[in-house]
C-alpha cells in the first residue's frame, strides 16, 4: 500500500453532483503556492483592514487567498502579489536575524515597563486615576438615574 500524499490547508472545490459543492483538502503542490495563498491572504487582510477595518479585513484575506487558486488574471494578479507579500516577509525576518530588531525592541519595552511601574508606585498615578474615573462614572450614574415619579393629588 502505497502512503497517501500530504496535504496542506488549502482548500479547493471540487464539483460533487451537478448542484452539490463538496470542499475536501488539495494536496500539497509545493511551497510556492502555499507561499502566494499566504501571502495573498496577508495583502488582502492588510488591504480590507486599512480601507474598513477588522471585519472587512478578514474577509478581504480570504478572498485573497481564496482568488490565488482560480484561473485568468485575477487569479495570477493575487498569485504574484501573495508571493511578492511573501518574498517582502523574508527579507524582513532575515534582516531582522541580522540586526535583532525584536530582541532589541522587546528589551527597551520591558525596561521602559520596569521603569513606569516604579514611577508609578512612588507617584500613584494609577490608584489617582481609576479612583478619578470611579467617581465621575459615578456622577454620571446619579446624573442619569431616573428620578421616582411622585403622584400628583389632586
Amino acid at each position: 500500500a502505497t502512503a497517501a500524499p500530504p496535504t496542506s490547508r488549502i482548500f479547493t472545490m471540487n464539483k460533487a453532483t451537478n448542484t452539490d459543492y463538496a470542499f475536501e483538502e488539495a494536496p500539497r503542490e509545493d511551497k510556492a503556492r502555499r507561499r502566494e495563498v499566504g501571502g495573498a491572504a496577508v495583502a488582502g487582510g492588510l488591504l480590507g483592514l486599512t480601507l474598513a477595518g477588522p471585519m472587512v479585513g478578514v474577509v478581504a484575506g480570504a478572498g485573497a487567498a481564496a482568488l490565488t487558486t482560480t484561473k485568468g488574471e485575477a487569479g495570477k494578479i493575487a498569485r504574484a502579489s501573495g508571493d511578492a507579500v511573501c518574498s517582502g516577509g523574508e527579507r524582513l525576518k532575515q534582516w531582522n536575524r541580522k540586526h535583532q530588531v525584536t530582541a532589541k525592541t522587546n528589551k527597551a519595552l520591558r525596561s521602559a515597563g520596569g521603569s513606569f511601574k516604579r514611577w508609578d508606585e512612588k507617584h500613584g498615578l494609577t490608584k489617582k486615576t481609576s479612583s478619578a474615573i470611579v467617581t465621575g462614572c459615578n456622577k454620571i450614574s446619579k446624573t442619569l438615574k431616573p428620578q421616582p415619579v411622585q403622584e400628583v393629588r389632586q
